[in-house]
C-alpha cells in the first residue's frame, strides 16, 4: 500500500492530499499493489536473477509499484506459477507462451529485440568439413536436439525437415536430446553428432569461428516475450508496454546488456503473432512431451532411428 493510502486509512486526509499534490506515488483502483517478474530456468537461479534484476528495478521505478523477480526451479514450476491468478509478468519462449496463451492465463506485452530484430531464425548446422550440403541429404545422419522446450531447436527444425521430405524418426540414424543448445553445438563440433538446430544467435560464435557451417535457415519466428496476467487492467498493461518499449540504447544499455549482449530493446506484440507457431505445433509438434524431459536438470534421452 502506498504512503498516501496508509495515511488516508489512519485519518490524515489533509496530509494525504498534500502528498498527492507533491507527486507522491499512489496506486489507482485499477493498478496492482505489487508485481511479480516470473523468469524461466534459463541457467542457474542466481545468474537468471542477476540478468533481470535491473529490469525489475526499472519497472518498479517506472510504475511506482514493488516488482519482485522470481526464478522458477524447473518448467513444471514455471507453468504452475504462470497460471496463478495474481499480478505478474512472465518472460517466456514463444512456444511456451503459445500454449499458456491458449489457456487464457496470459496476454502478450512485448517481445525482445536482438540486433534490431524482434524475430529469430532456427539454423541447422554441421561441422565445417561435413559432407552434408543440403537438408535433404541428412537422411542417415546422427542428429542432436538441444533445448527441447522451445521452438528453435525442436519444433521449427522439424517443420524444416518435413518441408525437405525428411521424417526424423525414420530417416535419421540416431536422434538424441542433449538438454541445452550449447551441449548440442559442442557435440556436433566434436563429431559426436552430424547436425543440430538452434537459435541463430546461439550458433553465431561457432559459425563466426568457422567451427560449424550453416546447412539451412528457417523463416523468421517471433522472439522471446514478456506476457502479463490476463487480469491486469488495460490501462496498467499500457503503462507496462510504455515502460518496456521506452528502454533503448544508449540510455538503457546497462539494463539491456544484463539481459543479453545483443539485446537492444523491446517491441509491442500481440497474440496473433504466435499463430504460425501454433500451426507448426499442430502439424509437427509433440504436445505430450513429458515434463521431466523438458526439465533442463534431467539427463538427456535419445532414440535410435527406425
Amino acid at each position: 500500500m502506498s504512503l498516501a493510502k496508509r495515511l488516508a486509512a489512519h485519518g490524515f486526509p489533509a496530509l494525504t492530499g498534500l502528498l498527492l499534490f507533491l507527486g507522491a506515488p499512489a496506486l489507482s483502483a485499477e493498478e496492482p499493489e505489487r508485481l511479480r517478474l516470473l523468469l524461466p530456468p534459463l541457467s542457474t537461479p542466481d545468474k537468471v536473477y542477476a540478468r533481470f534484476q535491473p529490469l525489475a528495478g526499472h519497472l518498479e521505478k517506472a510504475l511506482g509499484v514493488p516488482v519482485k523477480a522470481r526464478v522458477a526451479g524447473d518448467l513444471e514450476s514455471l507453468l504452475r506459477l504462470a497460471r496463478q491468478d495474481r499480478p505478474q509478468i512472465v518472460y517466456l519462449c514463444p512456444l511456451v507462451y503459445a500454449r499458456l496463451g491458449d489457456e487464457g492465463a496470459l496476454r502478450p506485452l512485448v517481445r525482445i529485440e536482438r540486433q534490431g530484430k524482434d524475430t529469430f531464425r532456427s539454423v541447422v548446422v554441421v561441422r565445417k568439413g561435413s559432407p552434408y550440403q543440403e537438408l535433404e541429404e541428412l537422411k542417415g545422419a546422427r542428429f542432436a536436439y538441444g533445448d527441447p522446450v522451445c521452438a528453435a531447436s525442436r519444433l521449427v527444425p522439424k517443420t524444416m525437415f518435413a518441408e525437405a521430405g525428411i521424417r526424423p524418426h525414420r530417416d535419421f540414424f540416431e536422434e538424441r536430446t542433449l538438454g541445452s543448445n550449447e551441449n548440442a553445438l559442442y557435440a556436433v563440433a566434436a563429431d559426436l553428432f552430424d547436425a543440430t538446430a538452434v537459435d541463430e544467435s546461439a550458433a553465431h560464435p561457432f559459425l563466426e569461428k568457422g567451427v560449424l557451417r550453416a546447412l539451412g535457415y528457417s523463416r523468421p519466428i517471433p522472439q522471446y516475450l514478456l506476457a502479463a496476467s490476463a487480469g491486469l487492467s488495460d490501462s496498467f498493461r499500457k503503462r507496462l508496454v510504455q515502460a518496456l518499449t521506452g528502454l533503448r540504447r544508449p540510455q538503457a544499455t546497462a539494463i539491456l546488456r544484463a539481459i543479453g549482449p545483443n539485446v537492444n530493446g523491446f517491441s509491442p506484440t500481440s497474440d496473433d503473432d504466435y499463430d504460425e507457431l501454433r500451426s507448426m505445433e499442430r502439424r509437427h509438434g509433440s504436445p505430450d512431451i513429458p515434463l521431466n524431459l523438458l526439465n533442463p536438470s534431467e539427463r538427456p534421452s535419445g532414440t535410435r532411428g527406425r
